[in-house]
């Protein structure tokens, strides 16, 4: 598993200073905010760079396992509380953003929409990036094509992916990994949450992954460089 967080980590940090590019110019006063992350880590926000103060964040997650640093040294003050993956323990409006990076993609699907609706419950405002269907190398395993084929055929697939060969999983962890794990199209998304901006982020000039941002009525403007996408946009 270590060889395998040496390649990705440094494409991973790439891709997320982008999003804290985008954090930072969609709520510019984003260090002054109460901040839910869910299904979070720290090393999330160390490569967001954006020095958020520790005591304005709180992870949320159904294990620890993730939720640490990637660097030995480092420590956190940053809150992590454990649930169980359905109600997030917080009252109504407890945060002024949430915010949920490569998550839903592991909700189970007939799950998702209650969950996106606990994400609006506890938080005046919801950011979540998700990797899109449409890209052709499925982000997880690092594997091309190989979500657009047949379930079944998918997971035999994944044996020989990098993801396979350079952290060297169980085979309960392949079986968890890859049944778990389903992209979404844009259609998904603009039914869970219904009213969004939804924006792209791209590599190679193909949409990789979407951004989704929303809003309580009434507060939300149009952040810097968004553009909603055509209804019909897979």
């Amino acid at each position: 598993m270590r060889i395998w967080h040496h390649v990705i980590h440094p494409i991973t940090q790439h891709f997320r200073q982008k999003r804290g590019q985008f954090l930072l110019a969609s709520f510019p006063d984003i260090r002054q905010l109460r901040i839910c992350d869910l299904g979070g880590s720290q090393h999330f926000w160390e490569k967001l760079a954006l020095d958020v103060p520790a005591r304005n964040i709180t992870i949320y997650n159904i294990s620890r396992d993730e939720t640490q640093s990637v660097v030995a040294s480092a420590t956190s003050s940053i809150s992590v509380q454990i649930y169980d993956g359905v109600r997030i323990p917080a009252p109504d409006k407890t945060f002024d953003l949430l915010i949920c990076n490569s998550v839903l993609e592991h909700v189970p699907v007939n799950e998702r929409a209650a969950l996106c609706r606990e994400m609006s419950r506890v938080s005046r405002a919801v950011f979540l990036q998700t990797p899109a269907w449409s890209f052709p190398v499925e982000p997880h395993f690092l594997l091309p094509f190989v979500h657009w084929l047949p379930r079944r055929l998918g997971y035999w697939l994944v044996h020989v992916s990098p993801w396979r060969l350079l952290s060297s999983p169980s085979q309960e962890t392949i079986s968890q990994y890859w049944w778990g794990t389903q992209l979404l199209k844009l259609a998904d998304l603009q039914q869970l949450f219904p009213g969004a901006s939804i924006a792209t982020e791209r590599a190679l000039g193909i949409t990789k992954s979407y951004y989704v941002l929303q809003r309580e009525p009434g507060s939300s403007r149009s952040p810097s460089g968004l553009t909603p996408l055509p209804h019909g946009d897979a």
